[in-house]
């Protein structure tokens, strides 16, 4: 029986709460314009090792203020993790059109203070979710090299390693790494003959 996908409108009440062994508590939910000075806040003030990462400048309030003052949901569905009032984390899809439609980019983030708790594995998984109501596909994820558990977090989660693609990520020194591209097949191809 096929599902029929979500239209992205409908997922703007999504709603996920994360109660960690010592009781804080973690809402997953997508992105809003009254987010925008806690977005902003998220990334002033992050060291160089964690910026490069970025293919934004995020030390630019103007970059990161226009994603959550005009959020399109069609393009890129973008989940914060928040604590308090404070986004402690923000996981995207970037959704494709044309003829790569089934297929979403995944990228995220998470405040150093906040990892290795499951919150980053709970957004990721909460993203997967998301991507299956909207009909995708494929989920694809690219990381540097140098991150290996954040390699091994999505490998966990079911994406698999498709291949290095030498020399694509450059550092703010000039250094060349490899990117590894890992897929996670939500809807996997049947054979015909």
């Amino acid at each position: 029986m096929a599902i029929t996908p979500v239209p992205v409108e409908q997922l703007t009440n999504y709603r996920h709460l994360i109660t960690l062994p010592d009781g804080l508590r973690v809402l997953l939910r997508p992105l809003t314009p009254k987010d925008r000075d806690a977005l902003v806040a998220l990334y002033i003030g992050l060291p160089a090792s964690e910026t490069q990462y970025f293919r934004s400048n995020i030390a630019s309030p103007e970059v990161v203020s226009a994603w959550a003052e005009k959020p399109d949901y069609a393009s890129v569905f973008p989940l914060v993790a928040v604590v308090g009032d404070r986004i402690v984390g923000n996981a995207t899809l970037h959704l494709s059109k044309g003829y790569t439609r089934h297929v979403a980019q995944i990228r995220i983030f998470l405040l150093k203070e906040y990892r290795r708790q499951g919150i980053g594995t709970t957004m990721i998984r909460a993203q997967v979710e998301i991507a299956r109501k909207l009909g995708l596909h494929q989920l694809i994820a690219e990381v540097a090299e140098t991150q290996p558990q954040v390699i091994h977090a999505f490998e966990r989660l079911g994406f698999e390693r498709q291949f290095a693609w030498k020399d694509m990520f450059m550092t703010p020194e000039g250094e060349t790494l490899d990117m590894i591209v890992l897929v996670n097949y939500l809807k996997r191809p049947t054979a015909s003959f």
